[in-house]
C-alpha cells in the first residue's frame, strides 16, 4: 500500500510540474560583450566576454564591444552619478542584469538604485538601455523577464539568448 501511495505522489508531482518551452539558442553573428562583474554562463559559443571592474567603466573602449552587461552585484554602484553620462552617450546598449528597477536609475543622474522604485509586473531579469543619437531625445529602454517568472538555469539561459538576439537587432 505504501509503495502505491508513494508512486501516486510521484505521478501527481510530475503532473503538476510546469513544462518549459524549448528556448531557442542565439545563432546570429558573433558578439563581443564587456561585463562589469563575472560573465554569465550561457549556451552560446558565438558570444565572448571580457570582464571588467566598475572602475574600468569610465575607460572602456566601447567601439570594441557590441554591448555591456552590468551584473547584479554592481547595480548600486553603477547608478552613481559619474556613470550616467557613459550610459546616455554610448553608441552600444547597456544591460543591467537582474535589475528590478528598470534602467531609470542608471540613465538618470539624479537617481540611485537603492532609492528607485521597484518595477511591478513580475520578475525582471534584465533591463536594457540604448542611448539616442540625438541628445534631445530620450534613449530606448528594454525589459526582459523570465518565462512565467520561473528562475532556473533553463529560463535564465533562454533569456540571455533573447537578449543576444536584441543586441544583434539594434547594433549593426
Amino acid at each position: 500500500m505504501k509503495k502505491w501511495l508513494s508512486l501516486l505522489i510521484v505521478f501527481v508531482l510530475v503532473g503538476c510540474t510546469e513544462k518549459l518551452p524549448e528556448f531557442e539558442e542565439y545563432t546570429g553573428r558573433p558578439l563581443d560583450i564587456a561585463v562589469i562583474g563575472v560573465a554569465p554562463d550561457v549556451r552560446e559559443t558565438n558570444v565572448t566576454y571580457e570582464e571588467f571592474s566598475m572602475n574600468d567603466l569610465l575607460f572602456i573602449e566601447f567601439s570594441k564591444y557590441d554591448a555591456v552587461f552590468i551584473m547584479k552585484e554592481h547595480l548600486e554602484e553603477a547608478s552613481a552619478v559619474e556613470y550616467a553620462e557613459v550610459y546616455t552617450s554610448s553608441k552600444i546598449p547597456f544591460f543591467f542584469i537582474e535589475s528590478t528597477k528598470g534602467s531609470f536609475p542608471f540613465s538618470n543622474e539624479d537617481a540611485l538604485y537603492s532609492n528607485s522604485q521597484e518595477r511591478g509586473g513580475g520578475t525582471d531579469f534584465g533591463a536594457g538601455y540604448m542611448a539616442s543619437s540625438n541628445p534631445q531625445i530620450e534613449g530606448t529602454t528594454y525589459g526582459f523577464g523570465l518565462y512565467n517568472d520561473i528562475k532556473n538555469e533553463d529560463t535564465i539561459k533562454g533569456t540571455y539568448s533573447i537578449i543576444f538576439n536584441k543586441i544583434q537587432e539594434i547594433v549593426k
